[in-house]
């Protein structure tokens, strides 16, 4: 059902693009007779909806490279010069007019993109990448609101599509929502990438791909300038492919920033390595009950045992109780990611970040855990443990 309801969406907002684009009018008829009131407002209203194009369009560049996206096109705006510039969500932007905006994510862009060049320095960068996109959504939204588009009132609540019960939404909110979901899919499935290959033992390749994802980036703004309907058909399909894959990329997306952010916050702060209540969040290495691979999971005492939640916002969470009388927990301490072994019905490695090292002997009494070693018995099994880090 979600994915015909996605589907049935797209194929409006492009069919309203391209009329958009063509620009039909009424004089270009010659009618005779002038229409009638209600097909005037009905076509107001589609034109309203048309604009679409110029809104989506670059959304796709911005969530391949949020700062630079918005640094073209702020670029464009202010430098364009006697560049026709046909779209006024560029020309007549007050946001991206504004001068301090090109140079400020002008230099976040290089402070961002130099880390990515190698391999020692890039865990950093992907460690604040996730608030790079969230920078890209809040800016993005702001260049919405901020920008009246040919034939809008001003105003983000004047054009009200929608009412539920007491809540009231306009166009212009629908679409900073499906901005901000398009931009955190596509997004997510570059940074799965963007991991994978600074796994590969490669020299330059990381910045290789750096190089690549300026110019596709790039590419589709030059696109989206030429032609906002041919740019946001290609921001459906690359939104389109990425929704097939998101649910499985995005659990070992949340797996793989767990380990990097938790490593970096421990330099920041100590205290952070000093567990202070029976709780740890895991993920699984194989399918546990009701949870996929790399599910992010909540491990927790319980009475009859040990207890795993998903935590999820709408639907509900999802638990999952491991009988102590049929299940053994050990914690194990490895190179690059801890891991508990579930010994029992259940037989499944749960893995973990490095944040306890230094005290798993605390964490195993608090989560109620056997800790048979501080160190992994042998090297192969070390290896064995950070084996998971190397995605599938």
């Amino acid at each position: 059902m979600f994915a015909f309801i996605i589907s049935r969406c797209i194929l409006l907002v492009l069919a309203a693009s391209i009329l958009w684009t063509f620009q039909i009018d009424g004089d270009s008829f010659n009618l005779s007779t002038p229409l009638p009131s209600s097909d005037l407002a009905a076509i107001d209203q589609i034109s309203t909806v048309t604009q679409a194009s110029e809104w989506l369009g670059p959304l796709a560049p911005i969530a391949i490279s949020p700062f630079f996206g918005i640094t073209i096109l702020a670029g464009v705006s202010q430098f364009g010069g006697n560049w026709p510039l046909p779209h006024s969500m560029i020309s007549d932007n007050p946001v991206l007019g504004n001068p301090y905006l090109f140079w400020t994510f002008l230099c976040l862009t290089i402070l961002t993109s130099v880390p990515r060049f190698t391999k020692v320095s890039k865990p950093f960068a992907q460690a604040i990448d996730q608030l790079e996109t969230y920078a890209g959504i809040i800016t993005i939204v702001l260049i919405r609101v901020l920008t009246v588009l040919p034939g809008e009132t001003p105003g983000i609540d004047e054009i009200t599509v929608v009412h539920a019960s007491i809540f009231t939404f306009s166009t212009s909110v629908l679409f900073c929502l499906f901005a901000a979901f398009n931009i955190v899919v596509i997004n997510t499935i570059k940074f799965f990438f963007e991991i994978m290959v600074w796994l590969i033992p490669i020299p330059f390749i990381d910045g290789l791909l750096e190089v690549t994802n300026k110019l596709i980036c790039a590419l589709l703004l030059a696109v989206y300038l030429w032609s906002p309907t041919v740019a946001l058909f290609l921001n459906f399909i690359l939104l389109a492919a990425g929704l097939l894959v998101f649910r499985w990329i995005n659990r070992r997306v949340h797996y793989i920033r767990n380990i990097i952010w938790d490593q970096l916050w421990c330099f920041i702060r100590p205290s952070y390595q000093v567990p202070e209540i029976a709780e740890l969040m895991v993920f699984p290495d194989r399918p546990l009950g009701p949870f996929p691979t790399k599910t992010r999971l909540h491990l927790r005492p319980h009475a009859e045992g040990w207890k795993l939640t998903q935590e999820r916002l709408i639907l509900g969470d999802k638990t999952m109780v491991l009988p102590g009388s049929s299940h053994q927990l050990k914690i194990y301490d490895a190179i690059l990611v801890n891991r508990i072994e579930i010994v029992g019905a259940h037989p499944v490695h749960l893995y973990f970040s490095k944040r306890y090292s230094r005290n798993l002997e605390k964490l195993s009494h608090l989560l109620g855990v056997h800790l048979p070693n501080s160190k992994p018995n042998t090297p192969i099994e070390s290896l064995e443990s950070d084996v998971e880090f190397n995605l599938p």
